[in-house]
């Protein structure tokens, strides 16, 4: 498991969704189909070593500038953003530089998307029950109740 805390994710996270878009897209469409995440548990791997990977590849070309990223955003009081552009933009400079990483406009990476998966189409997905007959069709005149409605309150 990737053992980081808020700020870190924070500070990665559009870096981060960029570069394991494919895994997590696919992951999630495994748990919304099958509804049970014992079925997910290979795609969660792949989650999982493309976020070690990430953060393994940060640590080694830009540990300091992202350091100073996710501190300021720690240290800030509501960890906001806007406090700590100065530091992002040296930050978004280093991987840009080092790994070739452009950071994603805002809303890029909340777009819908298809997600394309070798995966088989689960037999049931909406996991419903078989549906039951209608009803009957009902023979003769319908008379009114004798005593009148269950609803008295309305009947008055």
């Amino acid at each position: 498991q990737v053992k980081v805390s808020s700020s870190v994710l924070k500070a990665a996270a559009h870096h981060y969704g960029a570069q394991c878009d494919k895994p997590n897209k696919e992951f999630m469409l495994c748990r919304w189909e099958e509804k049970d995440p014992r079925r997910c548990l290979e795609e969660g791997k792949l989650v999982n070593q493309c976020a070690l990977e990430f953060f393994r590849q940060i640590k080694r070309h830009c540990a300091e500038p992202f350091t100073e990223y996710w501190t300021c955003i720690d240290y800030s009081g509501l960890q906001l953003f806007r406090r700590c552009r100065k530091q992002q933009a040296q930050f978004d400079e280093c991987v840009l530089d080092k790994l070739g990483w452009v950071r994603p406009d805002l809303g890029d990476l909340s777009k819908v998307t298809k997600v394309k998966t070798d995966r088989p189409l689960p037999e049931n997905p909406y996991h419903s029950r078989a549906r039951p007959e209608p009803n009957p069709e009902v023979e003769g005149d319908l008379k009114p109740a004798r005593h009148g409605s269950r609803l008295f309150f309305w009947t008055m």
